[in-house]
């Protein structure tokens, strides 16, 4: 277990998944410790020696579109990329409150609980002065068995006495622990501005709230509606399913239904560290919070449609998305489609040579490791349309990006149509989704 958690670089993370002050002092013994960070702001075109936290890069479709080719529309990509996280900077990351639900039903006897026990022991040595674990328990009915606190090195000790002392009971209340953990992570006072919740499982609910849907129903309930009412840090929620028979269905919505979460299958029990030293190394490595992306559409187009979940139409045709925080290395797209741009005397008519703009996006973000907020230069997409129906070769990436947004989509349409019994026009969508 430690080589596969060593092996590991908790400073960075490949892996895909919130907001804003923090300590630039590593040890506190205080719970009631508030954290407070300086912060600069950084406007368009200031420069840093440091690298960016986050960079921009927006990519069309087509290179060229002509001005007679049958189509009136292109499809963009803006790309969000994380840099690393240095080893400099280690103890300059953002402290985490960390609340982990952990299955102690029956079926966890045995190497299942033995080798959870050690992958949190290990947990344990991440966590820094100023960071934050608690430790929910649950089988029949949830049970707090560490509250949420500093992870000092006497505290550390005690988390680690109680988890040696974790044995198995009863059966599976997922409901019962998620809104437990929800519960305890929102009695924090002066919370830590990244916050998550590690549920770990391995079987189906069979108690309390057992339906898929009254699960997912709960957990948005208690850790997205209920911070939006209380204006605290946004929770994410990882999911580690073990084993061929739980629920995966199931706790791939409840990851879906945080900002950020992810899901682990684990079909093996020697898998557990690996991918839970995977979502620590994300977590442990915030290098932007609040992210934001603005898409504003050049004279003469219109944005069709932003393919997020998070997007907000503005009434001057703009969009904003909200993109949460990013963990180092991390990369996320953003697809859209606007109306193209009809040429023009002042852009060339015509000319390849003579790009014409379609958008503009930029970034807004908090820099976490330059404690700065950062407000980026906008990056503009131009295409070429000369004068024909010439069609440059469409982007790879782009093209699959799109062909995965679009068949997301699709599915989402035909399990709304098998809901309400319209079998067949699911089967049409789908066959037309693979068509």
């Amino acid at each position: 277990v430690d080589a596969q958690i060593n092996r590991f670089d908790f400073t960075s993370t490949k892996n895909t998944q919130s907001n804003m002050t923090f300590s630039d002092s590593d040890t506190h013994d205080d719970d009631s410790f508030v954290e407070v960070m300086d912060v600069e702001t950084t406007s368009p075109g200031a420069t840093a020696a440091e690298k960016a936290a986050l960079t921009l890069s927006v990519t069309p479709k087509h290179d060229i579109i002509g001005i007679d080719a049958p189509t009136g529309t292109i499809q963009i990509c803006a790309s969000t990329q994380a840099a690393d996280l240095n080893q400099d900077d280690v103890s300059k990351r953002a402290p985490v409150d960390i609340i982990v639900a952990l299955d102690v039903s029956g079926s966890m006897t045995g190497d299942k609980l033995r080798l959870c026990k050690k992958t949190l022991e290990l947990l344990l040595r991440f966590l820094l002065p100023r960071d934050r674990f608690g430790l929910v328990s649950f089988a029949d009915d949830a049970i707090i068995e560490f509250s949420p606190t500093t992870m000092t090195p006497d505290r550390k000790q005690v988390a680690l006495k109680k988890i040696k002392s974790l044995h198995t009971r009863g059966c599976t209340n997922i409901s019962g622990a998620i809104g437990l953990a929800a519960q305890e992570m929102f009695n924090i006072d002066e919370p830590n501005k990244v916050r998550s919740i590690f549920l770990l499982t391995d079987g189906h609910a069979n108690r309390g709230v057992s339906s898929s849907k009254g699960i997912c129903d709960i957990a948005k309930g208690c850790l997205v509606e209920s911070g939006k009412d209380n204006g605290t840090p946004p929770v994410t929620m990882h999911c580690f399913g073990y084993g061929e028979d739980h629920d995966d269905s199931m706790l791939q919505s409840l990851s879906e239904a945080t900002q950020g979460g992810t899901y682990y299958f684990l079909d093996d029990d020697s898998n557990v560290a690996s991918a839970f030293g995977d979502a620590l190394g994300g977590i442990l490595s915030v290098v932007a919070q609040n992210a934001t992306l603005h898409i504003k559409p050049a004279p003469g187009c219109t944005i069709v449609d932003v393919h997020h979940e998070h997007k907000l139409e503005q009434k001057n045709g703009t969009y904003t998305v909200t993109l949460g925080d990013f963990y180092a290395e991390e990369k996320r797209d953003v697809l859209f489609e606007v109306t193209l741009s009809p040429p023009n005397q002042d852009h060339g008519v015509g000319e390849i040579n003579s790009p014409i703009p379609q958008v503009s996006v930029h970034l807004s973000f908090m820099d976490t490791i330059q404690k700065s907020l950062v407000d980026g230069d906008s990056v503009t997409c131009s295409i070429g349309r000369p004068s024909g129906e010439e069609v440059s070769v469409p982007n790879h990436y782009v093209t699959v990006q799109w062909i995965r947004i679009k068949t997301s989509e699709d599915i989402q349409k035909a399990d709304a149509l098998s809901a309400q019994d319209n079998l067949e026009a699911a089967r049409v969508l789908i066959q037309g989704s693979k068509d």
